[in-house]
């Protein structure tokens, strides 16, 4: 596939098919990730392939922030919205979590995040040029001390994604966009 035919197909993908995703068909495209501009070559990122016990403690994680966003605890649904949510993280065919080194730096610190989430966007896509989805989540458990510490994450480094992968069931149109020229200015 050509780059901009991958940049164009590229979609957030929320349902995926039942077939399990390997790490050696997604090997490739960590490397591609890996080539991501960074400033003075700190290469800040780190993919964590997230397991099935890892997934499933990520996932009662992942369900009680989700009920507790939606209801109270207290609340007489709160076990069937857990449940719901919890069920759904597990039916995700892969979980990748991607952790950005936290420079004291504030300035490097930007720029290593930054170089993070270009690290992102080139795996999303070299996922779609394989022929997989994907969806980039910043839910609130990657900010979970609970979530830092199961992933083995110290205090200088920070979770910038959750991303779910899989084979596309469905994936949705492009949705409409301001024209590009509505963001270009031009100086003298």
């Amino acid at each position: 596939m050509e780059l901009k035919n991958a940049i164009y197909q590229r979609r957030s993908v929320f349902k995926f098919s039942d077939q399990p995703v390997s790490f050696d068909h997604m090997m490739p495209c960590f490397s591609l990730a890996h080539m991501a501009p960074n400033h003075h070559l700190t290469q800040p990122w780190q993919f964590i392939c997230v397991g099935e016990r890892t997934k499933s403690l990520l996932a009662d994680i992942y369900a009680q922030a989700r009920a507790l966003k939606k209801m109270g605890a207290d609340d007489e649904n709160f076990a069937q919205v857990y449940q719901q949510a919890q069920q759904k993280f597990l039916r995700t065919p892969a979980v990748v979590m991607v952790a950005c080194r936290v420079d004291k730096d504030p300035m490097v610190a930007e720029e290593d995040y930054a170089a993070t989430c270009c690290a992102i966007q080139n795996l999303l896509l070299a996922l779609t040029d394989v022929g997989l989805g994907a969806q980039w989540s910043t839910h609130p458990m990657i900010r979970d001390e609970r979530v830092l510490s199961l992933l083995g994450l110290d205090q200088q480094q920070r979770i910038v994604a959750m991303i779910y992968i899989g084979y596309p069931q469905a994936i949705p149109p492009a949705p409409p966009r301001q024209e590009v020229s509505d963001f270009i200015r031009l100086l003298d």
